[in-house]
């Protein structure tokens, strides 16, 4: 499907042509008859001669609203710029190509209105006076299409531009998150709570579950209607109406978006650029009273330069913006900023960062995955899906972290390795994940080490020793305390009132345990485990405690059962 914004001066013919090209009346209000001009969104659709259906955004173009024509840009595919061909360019014309070029629209067609009331001679004046206005446009202008919605000449020449704008964008947007900016809040009778928008990401499904992010409240996707006919789903980019359970009309309001709960990061801070446009009088600074429009939200915001103090006409750089309500946002989400006081537009740009942890002066967004996850270390795929709006794969283990702290990681890890053990009961739960990943790494009783390097703690005549004297092992009083010790700690040995046991020995009793609960189902006494050893007590005592340590038992009163080794 694609979706159009119609956008141009007031009374140039916007919902007079929609109304021409899709047989329905975008005008909704009684107002807007009365008055005769549109001052909300309206909407409706037509299929091309190719068999593609268009829907169309029909904004506002009275001053007033300009508010209103903004949220009517959210999941824009191509901009229909419509220009009275007696009047011609005009103030209201400026202002809404300059919005669509720094909304990021990509793609656009021209429609001249109202041909049948000019000769050829101002149809070519004005033709070469749009594409002088035109020339150095971001959006890529692919035809001026001559129209008269009252003979219908030209309506299907602009269908079919229309669609080859469409057919020209490269939808590169793969995020599967579902989010929908509302634009429209109303009851219906028999229904409940209806909300309308346009769906920008993913698929809702009826009976699915959303959130609404500035409150948190969950609600249920009652029924599904897409341009008047009921649905089971609505997908990317479509018009669509939902009836929703669980919720009042008087909780929602126009700028609210509908998401599934987890998956988005709910904010009132961004780092974003902003292009400042080439028609403002005086630069952009942080002082001012502002208004940040984002999808149909709209409310007022303050902004910061970033690493300087203003931002000139027609130059680009990066602000920090703040705002009350916390709403939805990914990286790569459009913005428009406006000046509050003077009612006009400042500029617009792209999202970098949705949680910016640096400050002003040295806060430098560029976008890229690894800008936005510095700073935040080992965080779970679900965390830095949310922060870069992206499906990213785990970096090491379960973790998501940049190449410049993995790196670190590694290297400290490499550089503890590197003169003696690591125990890695001291590391954090990624540290652990990273040490696993590393070549030439064995981990034996919970020390880990180089296999490249040479351990002499593992070579001291004590090990060997301990485990050839088996379930007798000497009095370890009579040795060396320090290397006891370490050896203890490296779970090399496991002691209990000097006497200590290898490992190895240790676990080399699985069959003999197995034997004894074997007989002993309920677990085995002290004297049990001594008979089957032939062992005396001042042996079986502390065996009985080193199982217990390394897990191969654990003690149940005046009996041992299986410990966490066995599960």
């Amino acid at each position: 499907m694609t979706l159009v914004v119609t956008a141009g001066h007031v009374d140039h013919g916007k919902s007079t042509l929609v109304r021409a090209l899709t047989g329905t009346d975008p005008d909704r209000l009684a107002e807007e008859k009365r008055r005769g001009l549109t001052i909300d969104l309206g909407f409706a659709h037509a299929v091309t001669p190719l068999g593609n259906t268009i829907s169309f955004v029909d904004v506002p173009g009275h001053i007033d609203f300009i508010r209103t024509m903004v949220s009517g840009l959210n999941g824009i595919n191509v901009a229909l710029l419509v220009i009275d061909a007696a009047e011609g360019w005009k103030p209201q014309t400026q202002e809404h190509a300059a919005i669509l070029s720094v909304l990021g629209i990509s793609h656009g067609v021209v429609a001249l209105t109202k041909c049948d009331k000019v000769d050829e001679q101002i149809l070519l004046e004005r033709e070469d006076e749009i594409r002088k206005h035109l020339a150095g446009s971001h959006v890529q202008w692919q035809a001026i299409v001559r129209t008269s919605a009252h003979s219908g000449a030209g309506l299907e020449d602009l269908l079919t531009a229309l669609d080859d704008s469409h057919l020209a964008t490269s939808d590169n947007d793969q995020r599967s998150r579902p989010r929908l900016f509302i634009d429209r809040v109303f009851t219906m009778k028999g229904a409940g709570t209806v909300v309308t928008g346009t769906l920008d990401n993913g698929v809702v499904h009826t009976d699915d579950q959303l959130s609404v992010a500035r409150t948190g409240k969950t609600v249920r996707v009652r029924e599904i209607q897409t341009h008047g006919s009921s649905a089971q789903q609505c997908m990317s980019g479509s018009r669509c109406a939902l009836n929703l359970a669980g919720i009042e009309v008087d909780e929602l309001r126009r700028g609210d978006a509908l998401v599934i709960a987890q998956q988005w990061h709910i904010t009132n801070v961004f780092d974003a650029e902003l292009h400042a446009l080439d028609s403002l009088e005086r630069p952009v600074t942080h002082r001012g009273s502002y208004t940040v429009h984002i999808g149909t939200n709209m409310q007022a915001a303050t902004i910061r330069v970033l690493q300087a103090d203003l931002i000139n006409p027609g130059e680009s750089r990066n602000i920090r913006v703040r705002f009350t309500e916390p709403i939805a946002i990914a990286p790569f989400d459009k913005f428009l900023l406006r000046d509050t006081s003077t009612n006009i537009t400042i500029g617009g740009g792209t999202i970098l960062d949705v949680a910016p942890r640096n400050r002003i002066g040295r806060s430098a967004p560029d976008g890229t995955i690894e800008k936005q996850l510095f700073g935040r270390g080992f965080i779970s795929v679900e965390e830095a899906q949310r922060l870069t709006g992206i499906t990213i794969e785990p970096t090491v283990g379960p973790w998501v972290v940049c190449e410049a702290e993995l790196q670190q990681c590694i290297t400290e890890l490499e550089d503890q390795l590197a003169t003696g053990s690591v125990d890695i009961a001291r590391l954090t739960v990624s540290e652990r994940d990273v040490l696993s990943s590393l070549g030439g790494v064995v981990i034996e009783n919970g020390i880990a080490r180089n296999t490249a390097v040479a351990d002499p703690l593992l070579s001291h005549p004590y090990v060997n020793m301990m485990k050839e004297a088996g379930l007798t092992p000497p009095d370890t009083g009579t040795l060396d305390r320090n290397i006891i010790r370490q050896l203890v700690h490296r779970k090399v040995l496991f002691e209990h009132d000097n006497i200590a046991f290898h490992s190895e020995v240790l676990l080399g009793l699985r069959p003999t345990l197995s034997e004894l609960w074997s007989v002993f189902p309920e677990g085995f006494t002290m004297s049990a485990l001594r008979d089957r050893l032939t062992i005396t007590r001042k042996h079986a005592v502390p065996l009985a405690t080193c199982l217990d340590k390394v897990g191969l038992t654990k003690r149940d009163g005046d009996r041992r059962t299986r410990g966490h080794l066995w599960s």
